[in-house]
């Protein structure tokens, strides 16, 4: 069927974030990347996915609980967020002091949160606080047995004391008898919510870590998915040294410019297909790039001008989104407003125009994901405000220097900081400001995560490297933009360069 509007009209980019999806709706865009494959291996007891805010955790969480559901029907699968797992969520008030103390509690809380799941699952009748309670003792009871049964089993007696004459309670405990060897897969995301860079929550987290090892050390058929910020794990991996026995089970999510174009073609897709609209006419033979770009082009023109070539317009989402998807849909649904009702497509004027109103949104998302390590963030940022996008190191350290210290001395990471370079490492290690080392070729990005030692010396000069505040930022901090002289200078030495590679 040929609908009489244009797709831009009438597409739904989607839901920004993914644990508000459907899960089966979600599987029809989902970007299945190598990594999340792992994750459904019974035999990989603990997996841990840290990303950035945006990166699609909470969406990967999603997933894997539809497709361990589907895989393994027999599973108990529980998926909840770090805020269901606080103490007050159990009623646990006893005082915590050393770091076996809370280990003990960690694994008391997650048998509990099984215990609940699988008496609400098997409609038990029974309280909140009998299906909650676990004493401690109990716990070394489950070595070496399957954790579901161990508690079922528990469950069993419970009931048995209850009513034990009531035909109720029989029928449950046949029930339980019958799930004593199922298999638990915890999967929780955003472990970290509302973590704070304290020493007393930095202990809290890191012994959940090391709870979850005992657990899937002492107890059979139980797997442990859990997501968190990036940002976080570094801290308290700093904090705790026994982590580095975690740091095998950690895998980084990033999206490269390949995933970002699948995730564009996704979406537009599965429009396609709920709106019953004609897929574009794909040549035969063609590759699957070419079958993703086709799809694209129903809604973004091809190609447009950034900086001093033409790209592919999906590599501008990519860039401006900073590699997260959250942000991407967002984007697009900004430019899709601005589109509309003049344009049939999106364009490069489109983006241009809602990139102010997009970056204070970033801004926003990266003081709060960064809150926690420095509460003067903001002001940092701010500090910028029609900054040079392009600066030497040393024009970058006075920048800092004339706008920050001499004013503010800022804490990070619970330390006061007065040396600018500190500032610039930090700002650096959030991604606010990126490396980029200019060749007659073209240039490279260099992040944090691939070159963490950047900024780290006050008199290594980091290989000449120049320091871009990233494009998602620029416009809501009225950066000023590269003047059409050295542009076209570029443009020139560009050129030359195609040329004497061409001979």
């Amino acid at each position: 069927m040929i609908s009489p509007k244009p797709l831009l009209a009438q597409i739904d980019f989607g839901d920004e974030t993914g644990d508000m999806v459907d899960p089966i709706e979600l599987t029809t865009y989902f970007v299945e990347q190598d990594t999340f494959h792992s994750f459904l291996d019974p035999k990989k007891r603990i997996a841990i996915a840290t990303a950035k805010k945006g990166i699609g955790k909470s969406a990967l969480i999603q997933w894997l609980s539809y497709r361990v559901a589907q895989d393994r029907p027999d599973a108990l699968v529980i998926k909840c967020r770090g805020s269901d797992l606080t103490r007050n969520q159990f009623g646990l008030t006893s005082k915590l002091e050393s770091p076996n103390d809370y280990i003990r509690d960690w694994m008391v809380r997650i048998c509990a949160l099984a215990n609940r799941r699988l008496a609400s699952e098997l409609e038990i009748a029974i309280s909140d606080d009998q299906m909650t309670l676990v004493e401690s003792a109990e716990l070394d009871g489950f070595k070496s047995k399957n954790l579901v049964g161990s508690l079922t089993s528990r469950l069993t007696k419970l009931l048995g004391r209850l009513a034990p004459t009531q035909q109720k309670a029989q029928n449950d405990v046949e029930l339980l008898k019958r799930a004593n060897t199922r298999q638990l897969w915890i999967l929780i995301d955003d472990l970290d919510a509302t973590f704070q860079n304290t020493p007393e929550e930095c202990l809290s987290i890191s012994t959940f870590f090391s709870a979850c090892r005992y657990l899937a050390q002492d107890v059979k058929d139980t797997s442990f998915r859990i997501t968190m910020r990036s940002n976080v794990w570094a801290v308290i991996r700093r904090f705790d040294e026994s982590l580095d026995k975690m740091e095998q089970y950690v895998s980084e999510i990033n999206w490269q410019e390949s995933d970002f174009r699948r995730l564009l073609y996704r979406r537009i897709k599965s429009q396609l297909v709920e709106l019953r609209m004609d897929p574009p006419v794909i040549e035969r033979g063609a590759s699957q790039q070419q079958i993703e770009n086709q799809h694209i082009a129903l809604v973004f023109v091809p190609k447009v001008t950034w900086g001093v070539e033409e790209v592919q317009t999906y590599r501008v989402i990519y860039t401006l989104s900073y590699h997260r998807p959250r942000w991407a849909i967002q984007l697009c649904k900004l430019a899709q407003k601005e589109a509309l009702p003049r344009d049939n497509l999106i364009n490069k004027g489109h983006i241009d125009s809602i990139w102010g109103e997009y970056g204070a949104k970033r801004i926003a998302d990266l003081v709060a994901e960064h809150k926690h390590q420095c509460k003067e963030i903001e002001e940092l940022v701010n500090a910028f405000r029609g900054a040079e996008r392009l600066m030497k190191r040393d024009e970058l350290i006075r920048w800092i220097k004339n706008h920050i210290t001499n004013h503010l001395r800022p804490f990070i990471d619970g330390k006061q900081i007065a040396a600018p370079v500190d500032v610039a490492h930090f700002l650096y290690r959030i991604g606010f400001i990126v490396a980029r080392s200019d060749e007659p070729r073209g240039y490279e990005h260099y992040s944090f995560e691939s070159m963490p030692d950047f900024l780290t010396s006050r008199t290594n000069d980091d290989f000449g490297m120049s320091w871009e505040i990233h494009p998602c930022y620029r416009e809501a901090l009225d950066i000023v933009k590269m003047n059409k002289a050295k542009r076209d200078k570029m443009i020139r030495a560009r050129q030359v360069a195609s040329k004497a590679r061409s001979k």
